[in-house]
């Protein structure tokens, strides 16, 4: 249903259930909160879940390749991005593949890397 560390909780369950009264106890107790509306017994992917050092996720190694993570503070966000995107479009234009990036925050300016990396992850899993 909920957990919190003194700083950070993530709710689980129907939003409509728990999440917002959770939610405010949460916040009352100064956490940052994420509300999610799913059940526990649904598998969610993160960027650390995708591949390991020795092996990384197709993903993971174009964006190695291509150097598209600089500072990586949005490396997390552009990785499952690209992921859920692959996944709905297998072959991106680069408008699709800029369209579904577009609500990660970069820093760096690295997007031509980064857009780079979309498309040899693309045709990685085309062969």
């Amino acid at each position: 249903m909920g957990r919190y560390d003194g700083r950070v909780a993530v709710v689980t369950g129907s939003a409509r259930g728990i999440g917002a009264g959770t939610a405010k106890r949460f916040a009352d107790e100064g956490a940052s909160v994420a509300v999610l509306d799913l059940d526990e017994a649904q598998a969610q992917a993160t960027a650390e879940g995708l591949g390991a050092p020795d092996r990384p996720h197709p993903v993971q190694a174009a964006f190695i390749a291509e150097q598209a993570a600089q500072c990586g503070y949005c490396t997390n966000g552009m990785v499952m991005s690209t992921v859920a995107l692959l996944r709905r479009i297998p072959k991106p234009t680069r408008e699709q593949a800029q369209q579904a990036l577009a609500g990660n925050l970069c820093r760096c300016g690295s997007h031509d890397r980064v857009l780079r990396a979309v498309q040899r992850a693309a045709d990685a899993a085309r062969t």
